[in-house]
């Protein structure tokens, strides 16, 4: 890397250290190159996993060694999986003392095939809420990187979830005891293309600050009638989070922005198959706990066969403030929701799938998480009119048509403020989404006034949608 400096000798690097860092960082450009060789050269170990893959004929189990290397090598150091190598890895992983170390996934790696077995371990753990979920993967600690491939064939989390989704009972919405695929906690830190086919449930659990994950693949298509339920992709706790080109295929969030998160940028890619969007919570489930959430940038994403392409959702009676979100240059095709907002969200599923404690009926009304700057801009593409919805559904009516008043599924926007204080200062601007049938796009527009609203750029009523 030197020829990115060629005046800037290597000798004199750990001498000038603390005089570039101590100038304004003028070029850009080489402060962040210097960051980077500091990192780089400090990572003075190497580990490189072995694989019994291949000898055993797929049954050996490489976990061992996994953890062997991930406690041989945890400071300042990188750790392999080798090119084109398959590992079995069939108990959990848990690195959560790592520093300063690169994960450098050039292989393939395998969950258990066996349900009852992955369901024992997930009960073994006591993991019977999301809050203490079991994670297959859990990497913590400063500077972290995980470092795939863009090389296709290489690089993937195999968790053979498909056989999962189709054990789920009739009217069900999923079986119990599923684990969560990975937990990656760090501070600057990266997600390099990440690769994650056919996840049994809950994907990545994002959290720390400045961390940026680039060229995700999420697989999550099913290919039978068995519903991929709960297979978010992205759930977010951090500051200064970003995401760019993903391609997320799924039956669940693409990304959840969850309480305690600031400072989130979800940007470019394509998310689809019957995925729920791009999703700020659900917040307020914990009525005795003041969500808080700020800064939140959703753009120029491309939503394809999806329930939802923008939405907010929080719990009635819940309490906590969601300020200065936005989502712009959103291309939606046969999306059912383009643009939805409900603050009298519910969950149909079980205890396992809820973020945190709280009764999930019979919640007093006496309190709301309020929603303070929102935007919606640049909207195009067309709306499902023809087939609205997608497999989740296993009530009736479904849960995603629940509430509202005079659905058509025409709506290109449906705002349902639970009172009218709770939204304030919306902004729709250039929607422009169109169904399926030709006829006018409608909206559903509760309580988000006026006066309180005064850039809303729609009248907020039931009917016919006429921008302003």
């Amino acid at each position: 890397m030197q020829f990115l400096i060629p005046s800037l000798q290597l000798r004199h690097l750990k001498s000038s250290a603390m005089h570039l860092q101590s100038r304004a960082c003028l070029l850009l450009y080489s402060c962040f190159y210097f960051v980077g060789y500091a990192y780089a050269s400090t990572r003075n170990r190497t580990c490189i996993i072995p694989s019994n893959f291949l000898s055993s004929n797929g049954t050996a189990d490489d976990s061992p060694a996994v953890a062997s290397a991930f406690a041989k090598c945890s400071r300042d150091a990188v750790i392999t999986f080798g090119e084109g190598l398959d590992y079995n890895i069939l108990t959990p992983i848990s690195a959560t003392n790592l520093s300063n170390v690169e994960i450098r996934m050039r292989g393939n790696l395998h969950l258990p095939q066996n349900i009852t077995a992955v369901q024992e371990a997930v009960n073994a753990s006591n993991a019977h809420t999301y809050s203490t979920a079991l994670y297959w993967f859990k990497f913590s600690g400063p500077s972290i990187d995980f470092v795939g491939t863009s090389n296709v064939t290489n690089g993937w989390i195999y968790s053979y979830g498909q056989a999962w989704w189709d054990a789920n009972p009739v009217n069900g919405t999923g079986i119990v005891s599923r684990p969560h695929l990975m937990s990656f906690n760090t501070t600057n830190g990266s997600l390099q293309h990440l690769k994650s086919r056919k996840p049994i449930a809950r994907g990545v659990q994002l959290s720390g600050r400045n961390l940026t994950v680039t060229d995700a693949v999420v697989d999550a298509y099913s290919t039978t009638a068995g519903f991929p339920f709960n297979t978010d992709a992205f759930d977010v706790t951090g500051t200064n989070i970003k995401i760019f080109n993903s391609v997320i295929f799924n039956g669940d969030d693409a990304i959840a922005v969850q309480s305690g998160s600031h400072d989130i940028l979800f940007e470019g890619g394509t998310i689809g198959y019957q995925s729920h969007g791009m999703s700020i919570g659900s917040l307020g489930q914990n009525q005795g706990s003041f969500a808080n959430v700020s800064n939140i940038k959703f753009n120029d994403v491309t939503v394809i066969n999806a329930v939802y392409a923008a939405r907010f959702k929080s719990w009635i009676g819940g309490q906590g403030l969601a300020k200065n979100v936005t989502w712009s240059n959103i291309r939606t095709y046969n999306v059912t929701f383009p643009i939805f907002v409900t603050q009298t969200y519910f969950n149909q599923g079980s205890t396992q799938t809820q973020l945190e404690n709280g009764a999930t009926i019979g919640r007093p009304n006496n309190s709301t998480v309020e929603m303070r700057d929102f935007t919606w801009e640049n909207f195009t593409g067309s709306i499902n009119t023809f087939q609205p919805g997608d497999g989740s559904c296993v009530t009736d009516p479904c849960w995603y048509d629940a509430g509202l008043p005079n659905l058509q599924h025409t709506e290109a926007i449906i705002v349902e403020c639970n009172t009218n204080s709770s939204c304030r200062n919306f902004a729709a601007k250039n929607i422009q989404v169109f169904t399926q049938t030709g006829e006018a796009s409608t909206v559903i527009c509760l309580n988000a006034t006026a006066e309180l609203n005064p850039d809303l750029g729609f009248d907020c009523r039931n009917g016919t949608y006429f921008p302003l």
